[in-house]
Protein backbone atom coordinates (compact mmCIF):
# COMPACT_ATOMS: atom_id res chain seq x y z
CA UNK A 1 0.00 0.00 0.00
CA UNK A 2 1.33 3.42 -0.94
CA UNK A 3 2.01 5.96 1.80
CA UNK A 4 -0.36 8.85 1.19
CA UNK A 5 0.74 10.91 4.19
CA UNK A 6 1.32 14.62 3.77
CA UNK A 7 3.29 17.02 5.94
CA UNK A 8 2.43 20.66 6.46
CA UNK A 9 4.67 23.25 8.05
CA UNK A 10 3.35 26.31 9.86
CA UNK A 11 5.53 29.36 10.27
CA UNK A 12 3.93 30.11 13.61
CA UNK A 13 2.35 28.15 16.43
CA UNK A 14 -0.45 30.73 16.28
CA UNK A 15 -1.30 29.61 12.74
CA UNK A 16 -1.73 26.03 13.98
CA UNK A 17 -3.84 27.22 16.91
CA UNK A 18 -5.98 29.31 14.55
CA UNK A 19 -6.57 26.28 12.33
CA UNK A 20 -7.52 24.19 15.36
CA UNK A 21 -9.98 26.85 16.55
CA UNK A 22 -11.51 27.34 13.11
CA UNK A 23 -12.04 23.61 12.58
CA UNK A 24 -13.57 23.22 16.05
CA UNK A 25 -15.88 26.19 15.55
CA UNK A 26 -16.84 25.13 12.05
CA UNK A 27 -17.63 21.60 13.18
CA UNK A 28 -19.55 22.27 16.38
CA UNK A 29 -20.99 25.80 16.06
CA UNK A 30 -22.73 25.57 12.70
CA UNK A 31 -25.40 23.35 11.23
CA UNK A 32 -24.64 19.72 10.46
CA UNK A 33 -22.94 19.26 7.13
CA UNK A 34 -21.43 16.38 5.18
CA UNK A 35 -18.23 16.63 7.21
CA UNK A 36 -19.88 16.17 10.61
CA UNK A 37 -18.96 12.59 11.49
CA UNK A 38 -16.40 12.29 8.69
CA UNK A 39 -13.57 9.93 9.57
CA UNK A 40 -11.28 12.03 7.35
CA UNK A 41 -12.06 15.23 9.26
CA UNK A 42 -11.69 13.35 12.55
CA UNK A 43 -8.22 12.11 11.54
CA UNK A 44 -7.22 15.65 10.53
CA UNK A 45 -8.50 17.05 13.84
CA UNK A 46 -6.55 14.47 15.83
CA UNK A 47 -3.43 15.26 13.77
CA UNK A 48 -3.83 18.99 14.43
CA UNK A 49 -4.17 18.42 18.17
CA UNK A 50 -1.19 16.04 18.23
CA UNK A 51 0.85 18.66 16.35
CA UNK A 52 -0.10 21.22 19.00
CA UNK A 53 1.04 18.84 21.74
CA UNK A 54 4.37 18.27 19.96
CA UNK A 55 4.83 22.00 19.36
CA UNK A 56 4.16 22.81 23.02
CA UNK A 57 5.42 19.85 25.03
CA UNK A 58 5.07 21.86 28.24
CA UNK A 59 1.33 22.15 27.46
CA UNK A 60 0.79 18.52 26.36
CA UNK A 61 -0.84 17.51 29.65
CA UNK A 62 -3.23 20.46 29.43
CA UNK A 63 -4.16 19.54 25.86
CA UNK A 64 -4.63 15.89 26.87
CA UNK A 65 -6.97 16.98 29.66
CA UNK A 66 -8.80 19.33 27.26
CA UNK A 67 -9.34 16.36 24.93
CA UNK A 68 -11.66 14.63 27.45
CA UNK A 69 -15.12 14.88 25.91
CA UNK A 70 -16.82 15.03 29.31
CA UNK A 71 -15.38 18.52 29.77
CA UNK A 72 -17.30 19.84 26.73
CA UNK A 73 -21.04 19.75 27.48
CA UNK A 74 -21.98 21.84 24.42
CA UNK A 75 -20.18 19.40 22.14
CA UNK A 76 -21.80 16.44 23.88
CA UNK A 77 -25.22 18.06 23.53
CA UNK A 78 -24.55 18.59 19.82
CA UNK A 79 -23.43 14.98 19.33
CA UNK A 80 -26.41 13.62 21.29
CA UNK A 81 -28.81 15.76 19.25
CA UNK A 82 -27.22 14.56 16.00
CA UNK A 83 -27.46 10.93 17.08
CA UNK A 84 -31.09 11.42 18.11
CA UNK A 85 -31.97 13.21 14.85
CA UNK A 86 -30.34 10.44 12.80
CA UNK A 87 -31.28 7.51 15.07
CA UNK A 88 -32.65 5.33 12.29
CA UNK A 89 -29.46 5.50 10.22
CA UNK A 90 -27.16 5.23 13.24
CA UNK A 91 -28.90 2.21 14.74
CA UNK A 92 -28.78 0.47 11.34
CA UNK A 93 -24.96 0.56 11.46
CA UNK A 94 -22.97 -2.46 12.58
CA UNK A 95 -21.70 -1.95 16.16
CA UNK A 96 -18.07 -1.36 15.10
CA UNK A 97 -19.13 1.17 12.46
CA UNK A 98 -21.42 2.92 14.94
CA UNK A 99 -18.55 3.19 17.46
CA UNK A 100 -16.22 4.57 14.80
CA UNK A 101 -18.88 7.08 13.71
CA UNK A 102 -19.43 8.31 17.28
CA UNK A 103 -15.67 8.65 17.78
CA UNK A 104 -15.52 10.69 14.56
CA UNK A 105 -18.37 12.91 15.75
CA UNK A 106 -16.48 13.64 18.97
CA UNK A 107 -13.07 14.25 17.36
CA UNK A 108 -10.70 15.64 18.35
CA UNK A 109 -12.23 14.95 21.73
CA UNK A 110 -12.14 11.45 23.16
CA UNK A 111 -14.85 9.73 25.14
CA UNK A 112 -14.18 7.34 27.99
CA UNK A 113 -15.64 3.81 27.68
CA UNK A 114 -18.80 4.67 29.66
CA UNK A 115 -19.51 7.77 27.59
CA UNK A 116 -18.94 5.90 24.33
CA UNK A 117 -21.25 3.09 25.47
CA UNK A 118 -23.92 5.67 26.29
CA UNK A 119 -23.60 7.46 22.96
CA UNK A 120 -23.43 4.23 20.96
CA UNK A 121 -26.46 2.88 22.77
CA UNK A 122 -24.87 -0.20 24.29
Amino acid sequence: MADDSVSVTFSSLWHLKALHRMVMNGKFDGPDDVFFGSSHLAAAQHAILEALMRAEPQQAARWESWRDARGHEEVLDRVRRHLRDHAEAVTAMEPAARRSYVESLLAPLVGDPDLLAELIGE
